[in-house]
């Protein structure tokens, strides 16, 4: 049509985009993603220099406590290759390589271990094969020392095996030092520590008495006690406490039995088996089960059956006989009256009684003899009751008193009523009843010289003299 043009219909959109502001943003952005990208890199290389700094040193044991022969052995066949294996990885810092290296440190830690061990083994044998005591180390057919063909055989197997290995063989070979029959440490321990002291009594008469044996009781006491750890000094003591060696007898068993296995029958009436430590270990103090209760118990067991042999392989032995002066041996009639006949009071110690009137008695309070006491010491006549309630007082005192004797206190020696001459000893505030025939020499010499009815006493209880009369008493309780 004449007169007509195109034309655009639609709505126009004005452009509003500021095309050069977007493209600094876009650069700006860029480079904030590379410089976040450098920080990244920094911080890693950061850590891999403080991984580097932070990396332990090589290795590098040294070899004088070796030995010739096995310092060359570790030189060649293990720090050599260790060396190696640490420059090869040296630039590696990936956490699998560091690990590798502190194993292979550990590793090359123990061999040195292994090494040392051994030669410091085959250098005291060395040394002892100088001394006086060469007779004790083992040897071949030819005369040669075990020991030395031992260190051979090590170090050819170090050429060709594990030094773990070859270390295994070593140990599981027989001992070097030859062994010898076990003998019991506890009699020569007695034989060095009494000596014979001669001595003289008031009525002319002398023994020979053995002293020392108290003083070699405590220091046997001192060689089975383990430290705290579990060790003794003398290893003889040591296998006679755990029962590896050494027997004694059992009271109701016929053979002999080792020391725990009569302990444990004896005390809590038990048998042991052999293979058995559980009883054993509670006497141990490196055990989980150890009691040190029952412990203490076994040691004082060990000490009063060593000591009561003690004084039966040294006894009291006469010299001489009274002199002529004082042949006064038999008891007078009337002593004898009077000790042995009527008594109208008695004192009572529990279900014993003592004649208590004139001249059937001596107080010796004032003289202060003092007299070893044991449960075994008291006499049973004065019944069960008394005998518990000394040996409750006994439980007491050795725990306040470790390692010490219970002494007592004489106050009277008198004569029961079914005449048997005792002495009445005070301990923790009780009275107790003692036999006088059981008194040591020392301890009756010393009633002796205090002279009274003490001395007729004596007589009776030395010279068996017995008559039982009975007449009206009274009774006086303790």
């Amino acid at each position: 049509m004449a007169g007509e043009g195109l034309f655009f219909a639609g709505t126009v959109l004005k452009n509003n985009r500021d095309l050069i502001k977007e493209d600094m943003a876009r650069e700006e952005l860029a480079l904030k993603k590379e410089q976040l990208e450098l920080q990244k890199q920094a911080a890693a290389d950061k850590r891999k220099d403080a991984r580097k700094k932070n990396q332990p040193k090589s290795l590098n044991p040294s070899t004088s406590t070796m030995g010739a022969q096995l310092g060359e052995s570790f030189q060649k066949n293990q720090l050599l290759g260790y060396k190696n294996r640490r420059n090869a990885s040296s630039l590696d810092d990936s956490l699998e390589a560091m690990n590798s290296r502190s194993l292979d440190d550990s590793q090359l830690l123990s061999t040195a271990g292994i090494y040392n061990q051994v030669w410091s083994e085959v250098s005291a044998n060395r040394e002892l094969s100088r001394g006086n005591n060469s007779s004790s180390l083992r040897t071949n057919d030819d005369g040669g020392y075990t020991f030395d063909d031992n260190y051979e055989a090590f170090l050819a197997n170090i050429e060709n095996m594990p030094p773990e290995e070859a270390y295994k063989i070593y140990s599981s070979r027989d001992s070097d030092i030859k062994e010898t029959e076990y003998t019991n440490p506890i009699p020569s321990l007695y034989k060095d520590g009494v000596t014979l002291k001669p001595t003289s009594r008031t009525d002319g008469s002398a023994y020979e008495e053995y002293v020392g044996i108290s003083s070699a009781s405590k220091l046997l006491e001192q060689n089975l006690t383990p430290d705290k750890n579990g060790n003794w000094d003398n290893p003889a003591y040591k296998k006679l406490y755990l029962g590896q060696e050494g027997l004694v007898e059992a009271k109701g068993v016929e053979e002999m039995m080792s020391y725990p296995a009569a302990f444990a029958f004896e005390t809590r009436g038990i048998g042991l088996d052999p293979n058995d430590t559980t009883f054993t270990d509670k006497l141990i103090p490196s055990s989980d089960t150890y009691e040190p209760d029952l412990a203490n118990e076994y040691i004082q067991y060990i000490k009063k059956k060593s000591e009561d042999q003690a004084n039966i392989d040294y006894p009291l032995r006469e010299t001489k006989g009274k002199t002529a002066e004082d042949t006064d041996t038999e008891l007078s009639d009337d002593a004898s009256n009077i000790l042995l006949g009527d008594y109208k009071k008695t004192k009572a110690f529990g279900e014993a009684n003592i004649k208590f009137s004139p001249n059937q008695y001596d107080d010796l309070t004032n003289e202060q003899i003092t007299v070893s006491l044991s449960p075994e010491s008291l006499i049973k006549e004065q019944g069960s009751a008394k005998l518990e309630e000394f040996s409750t007082s006994l439980q007491v005192w050795n725990s306040d008193n470790t390692g010490v004797d219970a002494q007592g206190k004489v106050i009277y020696t008198g004569i029961t009523e079914s005449n048997q001459p005792v002495a009445a000893v005070e301990f923790s505030g009780q009275m107790y009843l003692i036999p006088l025939a059981s008194l040591s020499s020392s301890v009756k010499k010393k009633i002796k010289n205090a002279g009274g009815t003490s001395l007729d006493l004596f007589k009776i209880a030395e010279g068996g003299s017995n008559s039982n009369s009975n007449g009206n008493k009274e009774k006086v309780s303790w």
